[in-house]
């Protein structure tokens, strides 16, 4: 102890001593997805173990205590339960547009949380010593939540557990331009032509306007409710945000401009994750000789309400590789028709980061969610995308391009094209080749996700939350595409022209004029 204090007061006589101060950090995530909460908890747990203090108000109370990290509120059951509840029929019916889902029963219903009794005390009554330094929320449907930076005037970090949405670039003031950055919705690859970027730039205009429209009056009442009558409108609140933290990476969806106030975190919950295989897993995983599949639809899906003629054709396909083993995550595996394979093993939750960090691990079947996808990456396990809803068909397209995924479309599923997937992945180097190729562009960085979050979390806590805000959030949009510029420069240029044309057209008006003035005739002069 007296080591480090020595250590502090060295680093405070040259001016770094607040590298050794702990802060009082909120975290409030009052969404129940558990795919999402993985990032938070990462985030929250990293936090802790820098010494900092962290109150958390979670559906998701951690199962092995972490010093300095407190679960101030337990959410959990106050909202219907995402996890194995989604079928196969609920997600064929959320295929299309999901804005109106995340922004009002993920976003508006949520914020109606903060006026439980537990989150009313904490807001009337926030603790004073210390008193909390800033909040920590999520990006994503209720951003509400952010008006609690207002009321305990501190600085709010918003996180996407996805990449940003475009209404996140928008009160980030981050410039995604439509010619060349694709948004969250954009599912394509590649160098886009002129029709895919009015696609793009149509589908960036129509989704902010539809979430701001189905947003701001319903969480602006929520918020002057719950947290104060004279807090500002809902748009407002989120460009106060200091910074935006997103799981995000170049190597995922490629390269494009960021203000220093958006940081790129992606694989921040792999690096720090502890989970373990049990015993009876891992030696079922070390005896694969063979290799191991292994098959998932996240943590709300459940695989089981498959249609029972394509669970067959997966039985099917599965065993024809007879001497790969195959694994599966099955809620309730009593909901599975007979005839399992041998090589089969059904578990009801699966500790997802071991396995596909297993050595043995040969191929991922996934439904595409983010946080699979960037695991996968991170451990170059080549995959199998059956993307179902939302971000998914964006993710597995990304993949696909980069030569590590066959895509699968649902609606298109047959024991045939599983096969042929299936072989092509075992046997073609191709994929697990480029698999490694772009685990390592995404392991090489100069500052480990977890590192780089924290720092600019502290840098925003010592500096103030206008420190790297962008100045672009001070102008109207066609400000930003810079209209008025190019309308005055034209103006000028047509201004400019018209006064040529004119002098041009009155010079050769005088000129033929002076030719018409007869010159008087010199031999009649003499």
């Amino acid at each position: 102890m007296k080591f480090i204090q020595t250590i502090c007061l060295l680093l405070s006589v040259i001016n770094l001593g607040s590298v050794c101060r702990a802060y009082r950090i909120l975290g409030v995530f009052p969404f129940n997805a558990k795919s999402h909460n993985i990032v938070f908890e990462a985030l929250m747990k990293g936090l802790a173990k820098r010494g900092h203090q962290v109150d958390v108000v979670t559906h998701f109370p951690l199962k092995n205590p972490v010093k300095n990290y407190n679960e101030i509120i337990n959410l959990d059951g106050s909202l219907e339960n995402l996890v194995n509840n989604f079928t196969i029929e609920f997600v064929s019916k959320i295929t299309g547009d999901i804005v109106d889902l995340i922004a009002t029963s993920y976003g508006n219903r949520v914020c109606q949380i903060m006026g439980f009794e537990s989150m009313q005390k904490l807001i009337k009554n926030p603790p004073t010593n210390p008193p909390y330094d800033l909040v920590i929320t999520e990006a994503f449907g209720a951003n509400c939540y952010m008006g609690l930076g207002y009321v305990f005037k501190v600085p709010v970090v918003a996180v996407s557990s996805a990449v940003e949405y475009p209404w996140i670039s928008h009160f980030i003031g981050n410039d995604d331009n439509p010619a060349y950055v694709p948004n969250a919705y954009y599912v394509s690859t590649g160098k886009m032509n002129f029709w895919n970027r009015l696609k793009n730039a149509v589908i960036n205009l129509i989704e902010t306007r539809k979430f701001h429209v189905l947003t701001e009056d319903s969480q602006t009442e929520s918020m002057r409710k719950y947290l104060s009558p004279d807090i500002p409108n809902i748009r407002q609140v989120e460009k106060n945000v200091a910074l935006t933290l997103v799981n995000s990476h170049p190597v995922l969806f490629g390269v494009k401009p960021i203000t220093p106030a958006l940081v790129q975190i992606g694989g921040l919950h792999i690096e720090g994750n502890d989970e373990i295989l049990p015993t009876e897993l891992k030696k079922w995983m070390d005896d694969s000789k063979h290799g191991v599949v292994y098959f998932t639809l996240g943590s709300m899906v459940l695989i089981e309400t498959l249609p029972e003629a394509q669970i067959k054709e997966i039985y099917a396909s599965f065993r024809k590789i007879s001497l790969v083993r195959v694994l599966m995550k099955i809620a309730d595996a009593s909901k599975l028709p007979p005839g399992l394979p041998d090589n089969v093993k059904v578990l009801p939750w699966i500790a997802q980061q071991p396995v596909l960090a297993h050595p043995n691990t040969k191929v991922f079947i996934t439904h595409g969610g983010l946080g699979g996808l960037q695991e996968a990456l991170y451990f170059g396990v080549p995959m199998i995308g059956i993307p179902l809803f939302s971000d998914q068909f964006r993710n597995v397209a990304a993949f696909v391009a980069k030569q590590m995924m066959i895509k699968i479309d649902f609606n298109q599923f047959s024991g045939e094209l599983l096969d042929s997937s299936l072989q092509a992945l075992l046997h073609n180097s191709v994929y697990k080749k480029k698999s490694m190729y772009y685990s390592r562009l995404f392991r090489s960085q100069p500052i480990s996700p977890m590192n780089n979050a924290i720092y600019w979390i502290e840098y925003v806590i010592q500096n103030g939350d206008d420190s790297i805000r962008s100045p672009a959030l001070q102008f109207f949009w066609w400000q930003l595409a810079r209209l008025d510029v190019f309308g005055f420069i034209f103006l000028v240029i047509i201004s400019s022209m018209s006064v040529i044309i004119i002098g041009i057209r009155y010079a050769v008006i005088k000129a033929f004029r002076m030719s018409q003035i007869r010159v008087p005739d010199k031999k009649k002069i003499r």
